[in-house]
């Protein structure tokens, strides 16, 4: 399986989307220093720039990067043979799956890394690390301020991750990579109009793509139930989307 996972690497390392995605990453963090320079003000400091951008980059950027990824990882395979070509190798299909799987959920990480050490350094870079982190009006330790950082971007993988294998069902059933971007964008786009209209927010996925509240949360000593769900939504469409791809006819 590692060499499954190995050949979804190459392929996206050669795909000029994810370095057009990278840039736009870049843009993203220096948004900010460049409004601080028009309005001459700046809030910011090292400690805190990393979950100054966290909820824009978990709630929409990565949401819709990992739809894209998960049309061509899935649906373009299919439609190009290349899955037709992997399945007659001594795999299984659930461990081709289960490969695209680990494969999603290494990106997850390595963008959120990406992002955290893109965070600190262009925080620290721009305005200083600063001498406390403050945060919703609470002062709090330097290093409880970095715990509090990295365990929200390391959590929101989860999430993300069952969004992900959400998109991986919609993708296996849906004949077409641009009908699985538009069906997937419209139920994101639609579930988060949702959760702003209406208090249902614990059971749609969204809800937890900003998992700082619900670290915060932890630190004021409530439970991280919310974790059940997540792992819940995961596990339910992966066992659906394998289902349907060890039945589905790989021959076009």
């Amino acid at each position: 399986m590692i060499g499954l996972i190995k050949n979804e690497w190459l392929k996206l390392f050669n795909n000029k989307k994810f370095y057009w995605f990278l840039l736009l990453l870049l843009i993203i963090y220096l948004f900010p220093v460049f409004m601080t320079f028009v309005v001459r003000m700046s809030t910011f400091n090292g400690q805190v720039y990393p979950l100054t951008l966290f909820g824009v980059i978990t709630s929409l950027v990565m949401p819709l990067f990992l739809i894209v990824l998960v049309a061509e990882i899935v649906t373009e395979d299919y439609l190009s043979g290349n899955l037709s070509l992997t399945i007659i190798q001594p795999v299984t299909r659930v461990q081709v799956l289960t490969a695209k799987v680990f494969f999603l959920f290494q990106v997850i990480l390595f963008l959120l890394l990406l992002c955290l050490l893109l965070g600190y350094g262009v925080g620290t870079f721009i305005y200083g690390w600063g001498s406390e982190f403050m945060l919703r009006g609470k002062t709090y330790s330097q290093l409880t301020g970095i715990q509090l950082t990295v365990m929200s971007y390391v959590s929101a993988s989860l999430p993300l991750l069952a969004f992900s294998l959400l998109n991986m069902f919609i993708a296996i059933i849906v004949p077409s990579a641009a009908a699985v971007v538009g069906i997937s964008a419209g139920i994101f786009f639609f579930s988060t109009i949702i959760s702003l209209l209406v208090d249902i927010g614990p059971i749609l996925i969204n809800t937890y793509f900003n998992t700082l509240p619900f670290i915060l949360d932890y630190y004021s000593g409530q439970s991280l139930a919310p974790g059940l769900f997540v792992i819940s939504f995961g596990l339910i469409f992966y066992l659906l989307t394998l289902f349907i791809f060890i039945r589905k006819d790989m021959v076009l």
